[in-house]
């Protein structure tokens, strides 16, 4: 092992691998001080950490060589537009090492390979609610060990990633991307990575990336029957055709309707209102029906990562881990 370097030096060269400055930063171990520099055993230390948390090969920072993400070639993505190696490189390294550290906080795991959607429908259904709402998939999710976390803090200056597939091993992790102030947009999004991992999409892959939809690519085989899977899950429905059309509903109209019929037929209001842009393509009144809806508009990603601080067993996780991951959440550990 050569001598090594600096602290600063360091940085340095992570940045150069394409890692966004603000994950470095969330990387940075706090313990880290200007008087750790003098010590030999305090800089490896702080390789050795921050190479678990940002999936590089430890032995690329102890040596000062180009920094190597540990997984190459094991991830999958959909609707990347440009298809860059080192960014899908970086993308699977935080990915499963975010997806490992959450797991190690969250023991109980019971398999959902298989598992059809009318099943899980059934499971995240509560006696005190007549339709499945986000808070009811969160529920579900953590009850079966697959942690969710909305993702604050990201490895590309563009974060692009509406939501990951996580797998290490035998088990599962799902990281939120999209933003939204309505729960009915993140609640598809989550059941369609729900579906992702029922029909077992990953195989052998360690992450599945989906970034955002622009309109333009070809949706592919998989995509559709997640889609499929996670309207299933959320209406009971593959087709769900509840409210009539019309090309004369305002925002106000369709809301009222959605919050009438949606407790009679099953289906969350802002999901109905959803499905109504789904089957007419007049999706701005759907969402422009969205604040008629709901209460008010709260940022969904704190309510997610709320639960998840609430349901991680944080005595299971090592501090500089559990340190990470908060950060990376927007939470305070």
């Amino acid at each position: 092992m050569t001598k090594l370097g600096n602290s600063r030096d360091l940085r340095a060269r992570l940045e150069r691998t394409g890692l966004n400055s603000a994950l470095i930063d969330a990387a940075w171990p706090t313990w880290w001080t200007e008087e750790a520099e003098s010590s030999l055993s305090a800089r490896a230390e702080l390789r050795l950490s921050l190479s678990r948390k940002l999936g590089l090969d430890p032995r690329s920072l102890l040596e000062d060589d180009t920094p190597r993400f540990v997984w190459h070639d094991v991830g999958r993505f959909k609707h990347l537009l440009v298809d860059d190696e080192n960014e899908r490189d970086l993308l699977t390294a935080f990915g499963r090492s975010l997806g490992a550290i959450a797991l190690a906080g969250a023991p109980s795991a019971v398999t959902i390979i298989g598992e059809s959607a009318a099943r899980l429908r059934a499971a995240a259904t509560s006696s005190s609610s007549p339709f499945v709402r986000l808070l009811d998939l969160l529920a579900m999710c953590w009850s079966v060990g697959i942690p969710v976390l909305h993702v604050r803090v990201f490895p590309l200056v563009q974060k692009r990633m509406a939501a990951m597939t996580v797998r290490v091993g035998d088990r599962w992790a799902i990281l939120l991307g999209k933003d939204s102030m309505y729960p009915a947009h993140i609640a598809f999004y989550l059941a369609h990575e729900l579906g992702h991992v029922t029909q077992g999409h990953l195989g052998e892959a360690a992450v599945m990336v989906d970034f955002d939809f622009s309109g333009s690519e070809p949706i592919d085989s998989e995509e559709t029957a997640a889609d499929t899977f996670a309207l299933e899950l959320l209406t009971g429905s593959s087709k769900p055709e509840v409210l009539p059309h019309s090309d004369s509903y305002s925002a106000r109209e369709l809301a009222r309707l959605a919050l009438a019929a949606g407790p009679e037929v099953g289906i969350e209001p802002g999901t109905l209102a959803l499905c109504f842009g789904h089957a007419t393509g007049d999706w701005a009144t759907a969402n422009a029906a969205m604040p008629f809806i709901y209460e008010a508009p709260k940022p969904v990603w704190q309510e997610v990562n709320r639960v998840a601080m609430n349901q991680l067993d944080v005595d299971l996780m090592t501090p500089d881990g559990r340190e990470y991951l908060a950060t990376v959440i927007g939470e305070t550990a």
